[in-house]
């Protein structure tokens, strides 16, 4: 498959970049500072630009299977980039797209201290994330809203559980990058997680 990642710089992007190049893929890594990926793959293309900007992914989307986001950030940076992604995949035919969230996205799944906590902590960026969610719900895109425990940095341990609808969120649960990663790039090549919100931890 001919995989876009946004986000690519990151400390998650990068690890999907090396997991898709790893299970064969082609990647295009669309990003601001190409000087922070490796370059002299012959599987990756890396172009310069802003994943807000609708007319640079539509660019790196040609020719594309699937486009991957790790993005992260302040302000508006999900609701935007979502919008550059409908729009880009519209104007491609680019129709598969997965995302990472983070659970404290799924307030309903939360338990009424954590809501408080992550609400506090990370109002704003909720914010923007559930904006750029509905944005993909709304779309006649092939999504997969993928929403990860807590990040850590440690190795792939190659166990992904997948929690069951309702099933609540907590702080105490993590699951590496590694292995979200992996799941993320998986998830892409295949139909069983379509149109669905997926829930992962380690």
């Amino acid at each position: 498959m001919n995989l876009v990642v946004l986000g690519a710089t990151g400390r998650t992007g990068r690890l999907v970049v090396e997991q898709a190049l790893a299970a064969g893929h082609t990647v295009t890594a669309l990003v601001r500072s190409p000087e922070k990926l490796p370059t002299g793959h012959s599987n990756l293309r890396v172009l310069t630009g802003e994943a807000t900007d609708a007319s640079a992914v539509a660019r790196a989307l040609e020719g594309a299977d699937v486009v991957i986001s790790t993005l992260g950030g302040n302000g508006s940076v999900i609701a935007d980039s979502t919008r550059a992604i409908v729009a880009g995949a519209r104007q491609t035919g680019v129709s598969r797209v997965v995302v990472l969230s983070t659970f404290a996205a799924e307030r309903d799944r939360l338990g009424a201290g954590t809501r408080l906590l992550t609400g506090i902590g990370m109002g704003a960026m909720l914010k923007d994330k559930s904006a750029g969610e509905e944005m993909l719900r709304r779309s006649d895109l092939d999504w997969t809203i993928v929403y990860a425990s807590m990040l850590s940095d440690g190795p792939a341990s190659g166990s992904v559980a997948v929690l069951p609808e309702g099933a609540k969120r907590g702080l105490s649960e993590k699951i590496s990058r590694a292995d979200v990663a992996a799941w993320m790039v998986d998830a892409a090549s295949g139909p069983q997680y379509s149109r669905r919100a997926v829930g992962i931890t380690g």
